[in-house]
Formats: structure tokens, C-alpha cells, sequence
């Protein structure tokens, strides 16, 4: 029992690192990232993305919410990560 317990929760520790390191963000000083409202506005403005939940994670901004389906003809929703000194998008995730 003890066993397997030690091994999902070595699994679920890989796991969660794993995901973390696929957002390829620079570990860069907080004074150096754009500014919170200014981030959001490119997420809604640029992007055209809707907000449901705006986040720091790690070295990046996330947030949660919905973006457009690929053909414009549904939304769909996202979990998206952005460079926070360039507001690029650095990883995308499509909810099914």
C-alpha cells in the first residue's frame, strides 16, 4: 500500500514539473514584465481572447478562458501562458 502511494505521488509530482516546463518563459524580474492591465488588454485586443481567470504561473502569465476555434465558427476553451515582458504566446492549450 505504502508502495503505491509513494509512486502516484511521485508521478503526480513529474507530471505537474513537466507541464510547468513546457512554458518556456525568461526568469526575468518582475519590474521588467508588462503591466498587468496592459497584458490584458493585449489578450482581449490582439489575441481576441475572453478572460475567465488571469494568473501568474511561474515566470509567465496564464490565464483561463475562451478563444476562437481555428475554422471562427465556435469558441473554445483555452489555457494559454504568455512571455510576460513580451506578451507572446509561449504555450496553448485547447479544452476538450
Amino acid at each position: 500500500m505504502n508502495k503505491t502511494r509513494l509512486l502516484l505521488t511521485a508521478s503526480a509530482l513529474l507530471c505537474s514539473g513537466a507541464l510547468h516546463a513546457a512554458a518556456n518563459c525568461p526568469d526575468v524580474p518582475e519590474s521588467q514584465w508588462m503591466h498587468v492591465l496592459d497584458m490584458q488588454k493585449k489578450i482581449v485586443n490582439e489575441y481576441g481572447f475572453a478572460i475567465k481567470k488571469f494568473q501568474t504561473d511561474g515566470h509567465c502569465y496564464e490565464i483561463y478562458g475562451w478563444g476562437k476555434s481555428t475554422d471562427g465558427k465556435r469558441f473554445e476553451k483555452i489555457e494559454v501562458y504568455f512571455n510576460p515582458v513580451t506578451g507572446e504566446i509561449v504555450k496553448k492549450k485547447v479544452e476538450e
